[in-house]
């Protein structure tokens, strides 16, 4: 654990990014097909900003993932979800 912040026990499902050290909801290819297809219906006619693709629940250019342990989030941090297809398994 690092800094004097408190901690809990990470979410089920929580992953941990080895390159950035963030934890986030792992989510599946469909999951994160279907919430940038979700995102993108609400879109108006000539919306400046580009769609939504999964390469948006990346937290890195290259994440590799581990399962989220205790003092990998402080407590009242925020996170989110990312595509998640496989776990690193290296320690």
């Amino acid at each position: 654990m690092r800094g004097s912040y408190t901690y809990s026990e990470p979410p089920a499902g929580a992953v941990t990014c080895r390159t950035c050290g963030r934890m986030n909801l792992a989510i599946s290819r469909n999951e994160a097909e279907r919430r940038a297809a979700e995102a993108n219906a609400h879109r108006r006619p000539g919306d400046p900003r580009p769609p939504v693709t999964v390469a948006y629940f990346s937290c890195c250019m290259r994440p590799r993932y581990r399962p989220a342990r205790l003092g990998d989030c402080p407590d009242g941090a925020t996170y989110s979800s990312v595509l998640c297809e496989r776990l690193d398994e290296g320690g």
